[in-house]
């Protein structure tokens, strides 16, 4: 999952430590996650994943769409059930 953090973040074209900086950790503890020596609390998880613009999925399988559907489809169906 760490790699999977640290690919995304660089293909984004975030650091490290402003990655950790809108998570509200330290940078030691975001070099620790992403080097697989920690694992994120599930609320720091979620942001994560959305900070990264990526699935649950991706980061714990490495699978980027769930199901198979692209992540912005999904987002316009929900988007859509609420409008």
């Amino acid at each position: 999952m760490g790699s999977r953090i640290k690919i995304r973040r660089i293909e984004l074209r975030i650091k490290q430590a402003e990655l950790a900086e809108r998570l509200n950790i330290s940078n030691n503890h975001m070099s620790s996650i992403e080097n697989g020596r920690q694992k994120p609390s599930l609320d720091i998880f979620i942001q994560i994943c959305n900070l990264l613009n990526v699935t649950p999925d991706y980061l714990l399988l490495g699978n980027m769409h769930a199901y198979n559907i692209p992540k912005d489809i999904i987002d316009l169906r929900v988007k859509s059930l609420y409008h």
